[in-house]
């Protein structure tokens, strides 16, 4: 039914650790997870030809569907005006005022993933309520946070 992502898997196992690119990859349903070829709104396809709804849509990052030719126009703009500083910008502080418009919560912090979102909102409950300790539910991507690999 997928011969050819079980060969890319054969072959991805040759030079990736348990033949994925990123380890929680691995744990997917059945023998081998499935290649991609390409994804256009809220579907993918394998490079076997079958279609699928993706309901993950990259774990939200691409909530908005794959593909969108205005959010790809709009990165492409923003990418000319520069990827990174590490510096504050006041398209940041335009958002951060626009959440707190939508969600009504004063204050937000951003992360570039979800590593290093489990991180700080881990030692913020930590500091907040003095407890040492985490609960985690197992099956569910938590970032490469070490308290949150069960």
């Amino acid at each position: 039914m997928h011969p050819k992502s079980a060969l890319a898997a054969a072959e991805a196992s040759k030079s990736l650790l348990a033949g994925v690119p990123m380890p929680w990859m691995k744990r997917w349903p059945g023998k081998f997870p499935l290649s991609v070829s390409d994804a256009k709104g809220a579907r993918f396809v394998d490079i076997d030809g079958h279609e699928y709804v993706d309901f993950c849509l990259g774990d939200t990052g691409a909530m908005t569907g794959h593909g969108v030719t205005e959010i790809a126009d709009a990165v492409s703009t923003q990418m000319k005006r520069g990827a990174t500083t590490m510096l504050p910008t006041t398209d940041a502080t335009w958002v951060g005022h626009e959440l707190t418009r939508r969600f009504g919560l004063p204050k937000w912090q951003f992360a570039i993933s979800a590593t290093d979102a489990n991180r700080f909102v881990l030692r913020l409950a930590r500091q907040i309520t003095g407890r040492p300790k985490v609960l985690v539910h197992d099956w569910c991507y938590h970032g490469s946070v070490d308290e949150a690999l069960v």
